[in-house]
């Protein structure tokens, strides 16, 4: 059932020419949105293609489009598809073809072929020695030598010749009727799932859609986009340009972090676009700040989140604990001023700080302690050198960059910002979709860990701070 927002998307994309997008925050629906406007397109005689960047959001899509009774087929190499959909791809729908019996007579016939090619003499160039295939048969009808080559290697070279200009028109053959069954699966189908990539591949040349959706638009760059856009004639995507962008290790190709997405939101904005706002994930005290900060205070928490915490969990305090307050279940968005120190590895770009990490370590033991399980609980920390600290001494909790995380949540978030230094440089935290990203993994309680004096010489977090101190728990960690 769609909340009010996520009908008024549908809708929008359905009288919508062109391009529309749908904007999901965090944790309202996004995925569950286009969903519904690819099953709504389909009721109304539309060919659709379903993309995303990743093999795993392509299979989110496909499974549930699946469970919705779509007809459904995903293009892409099987391998990189989950083993429970891959009677949905299209290998294995052409499979089910009448008329696949040919190909494998066809393949059966090549293999016997190859066979029998083996036992004749190949003609590589230095047999040859500048003769073709026509004069090689030619002479081997005549049954004479040529240029020193005896008439017994020439004729074992023209019958290798002849045999494997058969397997060549065997193969073309198979191809062709391949061809054929790709066709008819394609034409019974409802929605074709694949990545941005793979809709440029052979199987969907010369194949166009009525309507093109992409998800996680905003994790695609521009030219990855550009891949199935050109495939139909409207485009819906579905992303959060305020939230981390796309992957892009090469500085020279920077500028692709500015997606397609972002771009026509700045071009356009509202005119092609809905905002998602009723949020399933976060208790409302942690939703609160993102809310404010990065989507303009339109963010509503559902009731069924708005007030649950850890306690729903059977979260008991540990009665030896000295970090109660922390701990409480009533505390819901926690600040823990930690001054330490970080610090780099030898030839290392990233960060470390070992006294957040003991104070990490020493909150996750006590969750667990309490009655949490392993997988309530997520730690985050935007740096690679802090997530390698933190793994080696942590129980087996879940321990990823803040890049890693994206798109996951988690009962408990506990977040190391690490940056502690008296010149109040946070480095790349000023990119502040990392924190909008971090803050909104959690469900219930979110514990963030560090340097108050640091963090503050930025005003973003500064006013982060000032939020937990007026609506949250702020506490210095006590030795």
């Amino acid at each position: 059932m769609l909340n009010e927002f996520q009908k008024k998307a549908v809708e929008r994309s359905l009288k919508a020419e062109g391009m529309f997008l749908i904007h999901g925050p965090p944790g309202t629906g996004k995925t569950t949105t286009l969903i519904a406007s690819i099953e709504e397109h389909v009721k109304r005689g539309f060919k659709v293609l379903a993309t995303a960047d990743s093999n795993v959001a392509v299979d989110n899509m496909l499974e549930r489009l699946a469970e919705r009774g779509l007809k459904v087929v995903r293009v892409g190499n099987p391998v990189r598809v989950y083993e429970k959909l891959r009677i949905y791809t299209l290998d294995e729908k052409v499979r089910e073809e009448k008329g696949f019996e040919d190909i494998l007579e066809i393949y059966k016939r090549i293999e016997e072929l190859k066979e029998k090619r083996e036992t004749y003499t190949k003609p590589e160039p230095k047999l040859r020695r500048g003769l073709s295939d026509e004069q090689i048969i030619k002479h081997a009808h005549k049954g004479t030598s040529v240029r020193g080559i005896s008439p017994k290697i020439i004729r074992s070279m023209a019958e290798w010749i002849k045999i494997n200009s058969t397997i060549k028109d065997l193969y073309e053959r198979a191809r062709n009727i391949e061809e054929k069954l790709i066709k008819s699966v394609l034409s019974k189908t409802d929605v074709v799932c694949t990545t941005n990539s793979s809709a440029g591949s052979d199987a969907l040349k010369d194949v166009y859609f009525d309507v093109v959706f992409i998800d996680e638009a905003t994790q695609s760059t521009e030219p990855s986009c550009l891949i199935p856009v050109v495939k139909g004639s409207k485009v819906v995507m579905a992303g959060d340009h305020k939230q981390l962008p796309p992957t892009v290790l090469s500085m020279e190709a920077s500028d692709l972090t500015y997606t397609l997405f972002e771009r026509l939101m700045d071009i356009c904005g509202k005119d092609i676009s809905e905002m998602l706002r009723i949020q399933y994930r976060m208790n409302e005290r942690i939703m609160k700040f993102p809310s404010d900060t990065f989507y303009k205070g339109l963010l509503i928490a559902h009731e069924s989140v708005k007030n649950h915490t850890i306690a729903d969990l059977n979260f008991k305090i540990p009665e030896d604990t000295q970090i109660k307050e922390i701990l409480h279940p009533e505390n819901v968005v926690v600040f823990v001023a930690v001054i330490g120190k970080e610090y780099q590895k030898p030839g290392s770009t990233s960060f470390a700080n070992e006294t957040e990490a003991r104070v990490v370590k020493e909150i996750v033991n006590a969750l667990v302690e309490g009655g949490l399980k392993l997988e309530h609980i997520g730690v985050i920390s935007p740096y690679d050198d802090q997530v390698d600290l933190l793994s080696n001494i942590l129980p087996p909790v879940e321990v990823k960059t803040v890049d890693g995380f994206q798109g996951r949540e988690k009962e408990v978030i506990i977040v190391s910002f690490v940056r502690s230094n008296e010149e109040g440089d946070i480095g790349f935290l000023r990119d502040y979709r990392r924190l909008n990203v971090a803050i909104t993994r959690a469900k219930r309680k979110l514990i963030a860990v560090g340097d108050p004096y640091t963090l503050s010489s930025d005003p973003i977090y500064n006013k982060f701070l000032n939020y937990v101190k007026e609506l949250g728990t702020f506490t210095l960690f006590k030795h």
